[in-house]
């Protein structure tokens, strides 16, 4: 431990001399990496610190996966390659001189040692390095002076998201950096700068652009700066997607069985009015069906206080088979209004008489023989259109089946055409919404 503290102490001494006599020593690789490491106070800070200038660090971001979007926790969670690359010409007066060695590699072991940006995720819920089976993480040095720092992380981080027109909307989720302790007067952040075949903020992964709910439409790059009282100015990044809900998978799920449910309670207008067994179980299973789906749909969504547009699509069709049913209530009652109305007719026609006095006579048997053969003799009258109850439910049965298509269908034309235009016309959302 002595002999390797006083090697320490004898390349720490040396590389001060070389400095101050503009001598460059060629060192090794091993005699580079082991000086940058063990001088602390110098290399420990930011490399202008002492000249009060900013030091400008370029960031970029290769999305490796979007691994999950979630709407009831209002955030999404991904996984991505961070590179961030900063001047530091500190590193020049002692770098190697080995021909085509363009730069030093500094594993994760030695990182502690030398400074790098101290970036946070201010929408950030919680993040971790991936260390399998070392921490991922790497520092490079050039022979310019240039530094590059690189690592693999997942963060999971807030989306407050706009859910009026779910499915039909559009999302900006937000990758947001900056220092945590360093202001403007120390650190500068920036979006690296790329080509236009190569952006500061890629996908990389194997769904690329296309996630299993959402398609990245556009992904925006900002750069700002942040107040914090005490602090001053920071210097921020941000990189904001914006997604785009695929229908597909609500149309399979939500609207088609929603469509069937209510084309199954139309059956009810071609059964018979006295079949009120089925026309009430086919009508209050309809009604239980949507109160069911529409609970399910509303379980993974988060409690909004305003109306979204697959709740106007629920309620609706949870009002057309209500009215279904209320249309069998209806024709039952006039159906069996009429019915017992008949029954108190024919009660007061069947009253008891008096015995001697409802015997037929001789007489009144001829008499009533020789109008029944008067009246076979006569022509017959057109019978008369009686309008009964029973006649009035099958017309409003008649009338439903009609009826309640025609304003399902003009419902959905109303509703796709507008939930439609809204998701063509939806701007993308500023910074912070």
């Amino acid at each position: 431990m002595a002999i390797y503290s006083v090697t320490v102490i004898y390349l720490q001494l040396f590389i001060i001399m070389v400095s101050s006599q503009g001598q460059i020593k060629d060192f090794t690789r091993t005699e580079f990496i082991e000086i940058i490491t063990n001088k602390n106070a110098e290399f420990k800070v930011p490399p202008n610190y002492d000249i009060e200038e900013p030091t400008v660090v370029e960031c970029e971001i290769l999305v490796d996966s979007f691994d999950s979007i979630s709407e009831a926790n209002m955030d999404f969670t991904v996984t991505v390659f961070l590179h961030l690359s900063w001047p530091d010409t500190r590193f020049t007066r002692i770098y190697p001189k080995i021909d085509n060695d363009l730069y030093i590699e500094i594993d994760s072991k030695n990182l502690d040692k030398l400074w790098i940006p101290d970036l946070y995720f201010p929408n950030e819920k919680k993040a971790y390095y991936h260390d399998v089976f070392m921490p991922n993480k790497m520092l490079r040095i050039y022979r310019g002076g240039n530094v590059t720092y690189s690592t693999r992380l997942t963060l999971t981080l807030t989306c407050n998201m706009n859910l009026r027109n779910y499915p039909f909307d559009r999302q900006s989720c937000a990758i947001e950096m900056e220092s945590f302790s360093y202001n403007e007067h120390n650190i500068i952040l920036m979006w690296a700068n790329r080509t236009e075949f190569r952006s500061a903020v890629e996908l990389v992964g194997e769904n690329k652009e296309s996630l299993p709910q959402f398609e990245v439409k556009d992904i925006i790059l900002d750069e700002f700066f942040r107040r914090h009282s005490g602090s001053g100015n920071h210097s921020c990044v941000a990189a904001k997607f914006v997604l785009e809900r695929n229908l597909g998978y609500y149309i399979v799920q939500m609207y088609i069985p929603s469509i069937l449910v209510v084309m199954l309670s139309w059956i009810s207008f071609w059964l018979n009015a006295n079949s009120v067994p089925g026309r009430i179980s086919l009508g209050v299973l309809t009604v239980l069906t949507m109160t069911t789906q529409s609970s399910s749909v509303n379980a993974s969504l988060p409690r909004v206080s305003y109306t979204k547009a697959i709740d106007i699509w629920m309620s609706t069709c949870l009002i057309f088979v209500f009215f279904a049913l209320i249309e069998f209530a209806m024709v039952n009652f006039l159906t069996r209004m009429e019915m017992n109305k008949g029954v108190k007719i024919k009660n007061v026609f069947q009253i008891p008489a008096d015995p001697e006095k409802s015997m037929p006579t001789k007489e009144a048997l001829v008499k009533d023989k020789d109008e029944k053969e008067g009246e076979e003799s006569r022509p017959r009258s057109p019978r008369k259109k009686i309008t009964s109850g029973v006649l009035l439910g099958m017309h409003v049965d008649v009338a439903s089946r009609i009826l309640f298509p025609t304003l399902f269908i003009i419902f959905n034309i109303v509703y796709w055409s507008y939930f439609y235009a809204q998701m063509e016309s939806q701007g993308i959302p500023a910074r912070g919404e």
